[in-house]
């Protein structure tokens, strides 16, 4: 995997811990972001915690796996990720009709459900 494939999947991860983080067993929300927020390695995480390295990988997959589900199921990550790009195109827009339209869309987006 490239460095810029690995940046992206952190920040992605982080993200998603950050919206569904609390939808987590403490256990699998405390390493998480152990290893995405604070970049902490398996094997830190596993001795601060005095388990094994792999009990440490394994809950973390397992957390993976469960955020990426919660955001295939309710799509926040996706939705604000959208409200933020249409409120950049409002700033930018000077024609009133345009942004009225960009408006309109956060809006819609607001409507279903954030």
């Amino acid at each position: 995997m490239e460095r810029k494939d690995i940046l992206t999947s952190k920040e992605r991860f982080s993200s998603l811990l950050l919206i569904y983080g609390p939808l987590l067993s403490p256990t699998i929300q405390r390493r998480l972001g152990d290893f995405y927020l604070t970049d902490l390695s398996l094997s830190e995480i596993a001795q601060n915690e005095s388990v094994s390295r792999s009990a440490v990988q394994q809950s973390i997959k397992e957390g993976e796996k469960a955020l990426l589900d919660f955001e295939k199921r309710l799509a926040l990550l996706k939705k604000g990720r959208k409200i933020a790009s249409l409120l950049e195109k409002v700033e930018a827009e000077e024609e009133k009709s345009i942004r009225d339209e960009y408006i309109r869309q956060i809006k819609g987006e607001l409507d279903y459900g954030i």
